[in-house]
């Protein structure tokens, strides 16, 4: 790549004082930003679509891509080859994930035709689906809880649980959020904890154990100002 005489006097610059700044003892210097190149490059057969997320799995050699025409693809994220593609969703893909428990080979997405779907990597098949109501989309999704079986959804300002050995919903929050609830996450070290994030801009923290409901398992959020206690400014 050829670089031009100010491209070459900044790095120059750079070098310059990352030198200074070695020489001279001052602690935790940092040395020059290291350039980087690209190693592979996949050919993909997207065609006009473009690309909303991309997931892989740490246990198989599978990377997942999510599309804007409404399906996912698969890819050996090693060689570039495409291994096959999961149809089925009828609106826009919101979240891909390999974070099924105990279940490495199998791919979860939400969309906001109002549904979770879970696919089997090996065959491409559908293997899994959950509903949620009728003019419902769902934003993001996240698996935890006490037993990391419990599956929450964001929506239309409302947070859906459901359990996700027998794919019945247990509960629904819909009195915190006043607008689409973006993200929803189980905290790593806290499984029953669930934090979710809105358009309404409030992050808020609920405690999954037990019935869950709006009024007794909030338990702090976060507005433009300042995180409370207790859901209180």
């Amino acid at each position: 790549m050829d670089m031009d005489a100010d491209d070459m006097e900044v790095e120059v610059d750079m070098h310059e004082r990352a030198s200074t700044l070695s020489s001279s003892g001052v602690a935790g210097a940092a040395a020059a930003p290291k350039r980087l190149a690209v190693k592979s490059t996949i050919q993909t057969n997207f065609g006009e679509d473009y690309v909303f997320q991309i997931a892989s799995s740490p246990e198989i050699p599978v990377m997942a891509v999510s599309l804007s025409e409404n399906t996912i693809k698969l890819y050996s994220p090693a060689t570039g080859q495409f291994l096959g593609e999961c149809k089925g969703h009828r609106g826009t893909i919101h979240e891909i994930s390999f974070s099924v428990p105990s279940s490495p080979s199998l791919l979860c997405s939400c969309s906001s035709d109002a549904t979770v779907r879970t696919w089997d990597t090996r065959t491409f098949k559908q293997v899994s689906l959950i509903k949620a109501g009728s003019y419902q989309e769902i934003f993001s999704f996240c698996f935890g809880g006490s037993t990391s079986n419990l599956l929450a959804g964001g929506g239309n300002s409302q947070i859906l649980f459901w359990d996700w050995r027998n794919s019945k919903q247990v509960a629904c929050l819909e009195e915190s959020h006043m607008d689409d609830v973006t993200h929803v996450r189980f905290v790593p070290d806290q499984q029953n904890k669930l934090i979710s994030s809105s358009v309404d801009g409030l992050l808020c923290l609920f405690d999954t154990d037990g019935q869950i409901d709006d009024d007794n398992h909030l338990e702090s959020y976060l507005g433009l100002e300042r995180w409370e206690k207790g859901g209180q400014f």
